[in-house]
């Protein structure tokens, strides 16, 4: 039972990879487009937000390989759940720069 959580866990977090990239490239579009060099304040802090999760996102998921099996569960659960937060961030910000750029 636990197996099949932590692999739906998993396929979330992957799927979640995706959406991230996606926004964060629909993000830097919106500001490219509109003439803007630079985001605003709150866009700037989610992209610096989500540039350092990618990272830490990286040490982690190398942890999964290195660390007991007791532990694989609470990582693969704190990743998920970083990684739907940053997600939601991102989506948030994509709208507020779409919002922004069309005045």
């Amino acid at each position: 039972m636990m197996n099949i959580f932590l692999i739906v866990l998993t396929a979330i977090f992957i799927i979640e990879s995706i959406f991230e990239v996606r926004y964060f490239y629909q993000i830097r579009t919106i500001f490219t487009r509109s003439g803007r060099a630079v985001p605003t304040k709150r866009v700037q802090r989610i992209i610096t937000i989500e540039t350092q999760w990618s990272w830490i996102s990286w040490i982690f998921l190398l942890l999964l390989f290195v660390l007991p099996d007791m532990y694989t569960a609470v990582l693969i659960c704190i990743i998920t759940l970083i990684e739907t937060w940053v997600v939601y961030e991102l989506y948030n910000a994509r709208d507020y720069a779409q919002q922004i750029n069309k005045k």
